[in-house]
């Protein structure tokens, strides 16, 4: 029969756990939580929104980078496009824009698009851009840009 380990050697293995928890959620396991980097990252996510914003079909977008421990490189877009438009030119371009950006890193684009005022859903898309996308999108758009 297997006995428990002493106390002592039970709380030495808790506050072990514990520090290694608190460094691994305040450091964001290596990624990008400098508040220059997250400064950088999001005048480059406004910068995109008000490129897709100009665009005549578009009635809202938004556009978010994160990359800490919850959503790790992960850009974002939201886009309200006029009633009868079709959405696959605005997709388009906002992933262009994404990809041709200098978000580093970048793990996931996800893209949902709406019509205003839509009883059904709009379009909802996934792309890994350093996976299985990676070389239709070099191919399309061309390389990224180095970090």
């Amino acid at each position: 029969m297997r006995q428990a380990a002493p106390r002592p050697v039970r709380r030495i293995i808790v506050a072990i756990v514990a520090v290694l928890t608190v460094v691994a959620t305040s450091s964001g396991c290596n990624v990008n939580d400098s508040p220059e980097e997250r400064e950088d990252s999001n005048a480059v996510a406004a910068q995109i929104q008000e490129t897709l914003a100009q665009r005549p079909e578009v009635v809202e977008v938004k556009v978010t980078y994160q990359n800490n421990i919850s959503a790790s490189a992960v850009a974002g877009v939201t886009i309200t496009v006029k009633a009868g438009s079709d959405m696959e030119p605005v997709i388009e371009e906002a992933v262009r824009l994404l990809w041709l950006s200098t978000l580093h890193p970048l793990g996931v684009i996800r893209i949902g698009a709406n019509e205003v005022e839509a009883k059904q859903r709009g379009i909802d898309r996934t792309i890994n851009p350093t996976g299985a996308d990676k070389a239709a999108l070099e191919q399309k758009y061309g390389p990224r840009p180095p970090e």
